[in-house]
């Protein structure tokens, strides 16, 4: 898998200038390379089957600009929430390429995508909001199992605990049956175990037994002579890959589901992977403001630059391991190293992104580079002092 390696970033950043579409003096700016995205998306399209449908997470990355590539491309759509929905709608999503997750619909949603998104997918969250799907729905329908597998998503994206908020118990299989015989207009089932995995062994599990819930429920149709049945499978997303082939890649994945299920064979497919999608395919530019000096030797310098919560929520908000690459235009021959706190700029306390990194002397007006920040960064933005959204670049 393609990568951007600190000379390109470089590169970058300087024919942007060149080319007017920043300021040399912009405070920060974020650049999104359209070319990354294309890699990651066709590692998609060259390790699943041709047919299935890729709904990039818009969640991980909403940026317009960016979502109308996504469908330019040719891929698909998944929102979760009714605003998100509008904007694969407003991107040039087709309705057909748009899935719809949110867990907490109103009727007045639903109403919406029933009149206005004729032929979306939506999936919904429990039994009780089939009460609230309209007769004759226009889109296609579909029901979130929580499978209940063990997964090594980290606990904070682990979403199929007993306690979970998202889908519908697999414990309870004689009750989504039910459901199923009582409402044709169910021909699709969901499932998304989490996020940050890295072994991909739950979601094979998962795929398994949601694979057998659709069989048993077609079976129970056909003996009731009900014509319509389960024939699109959503697996969610949320899988760290490391590479596209080889030990827990893409094309692993691929072929575990064709070996151990009935996936492709029996049903069509929707994936709605985002930060494997998007991740790499960003950088965020920063000018250092003020570098404060410690007059302790055991404290660290102070470098102010102009991003920090605002636009990494979970690194700074929550205990998650996230440690983006970053690194210090033009500063690679410096021989004075010294160590440094890296500042945000909102009025709280806690508002740091790095602590004790060893770097070149730094400068006022130096520029810090963040690597690999396009997923659930931009799309997180905290109004906190209500500062402005760095400026947006794609290139």
């Amino acid at each position: 898998m393609k990568q951007l390696p600190n000379s390109e970033i470089e590169q970058i950043y300087k024919k942007a200038i060149s080319a007017g579409l920043i300021e040399k003096s912009e405070k920060s700016a974020i650049f999104y390379v359209k070319e990354m995205l294309q890699d990651r998306l066709s590692i998609l399209h060259r390790c699943f089957p041709a047919d299935v449908l890729h709904a990039v997470a818009i969640k991980a990355q909403s940026h317009p600009e960016v979502l109308k590539s996504i469908v330019d491309f040719g891929f698909g759509l998944e929102a979760a929430s009714l605003e998100e929905v509008k904007m694969a709608v407003a991107a040039g999503c087709p309705a057909h390429k748009i899935v719809f997750d949110s867990p907490v619909k109103t009727r007045e949603e639903i109403q919406y995508c029933h009149e206005h998104v004729q032929g979306i997918y939506l999936n919904v969250n429990s039994l009780q909001e089939l009460d609230r799907i309209p007769t004759n729905f226009s889109g296609n329908l579909g029901i979130r199992i929580n499978p209940l597998v063990q997964t090594d998503a980290p606990e904070f994206f682990d979403v199929v605990r007993k306690n979970s908020k998202f889908g519908v118990s697999i414990l309870k299989e004689n009750e989504i049956i039910a459901a199923a015989l009582q409402c044709p207009a169910v021909t699709g089932l969901h499932m998304h175990i989490g996020s940050g995995i890295r072994d991909f062994s739950g979601n094979v599990e998962a795929v398994k037994m949601i694979v057998n819930l659709a069989e048993k429920i077609n079976l129970k149709r056909a003996k009731n002579v009900i014509n319509s049945r389960i024939d699109w499978i959503d697996i969610g997303g949320g899988i760290h890959f490391e590479s596209e082939t080889g030990d827990f890649s893409v094309a692993e994945f691929v072929d575990k589901l064709k070996s151990e299920t009935n996936l492709f064979n029996n049903f069509e497919v929707i994936t709605e992977y985002g930060a494997f999608v998007h991740k790499q395919n960003s950088f965020a530019v920063s000018r250092i403001e003020y570098v404060l000096e410690s007059e302790l030797k055991d404290i660290p310098h102070s470098a102010f630059i102009h991003f920090g919560a605002d636009l990494f929520l979970r690194k700074v908000y929550s205990s998650l391991p996230i440690n983006y690459p970053y690194f210090v235009f033009g500063k690679t021959a410096e021989p004075n190293f010294a160590k440094y706190n890296i500042a945000g700029p909102l009025c709280f306390a806690g508002d740091y992104l790095y602590y004790d990194l060893e770097l070149p002397k730094l400068e006022e007006g130096d520029l810090f580079v963040m690597k690999d920040i396009g997923a659930n960064t931009l799309s997180m933005w905290s109004r906190h002092c209500s500062r402005e959204e760095p400026k947006f670049v794609l290139i």
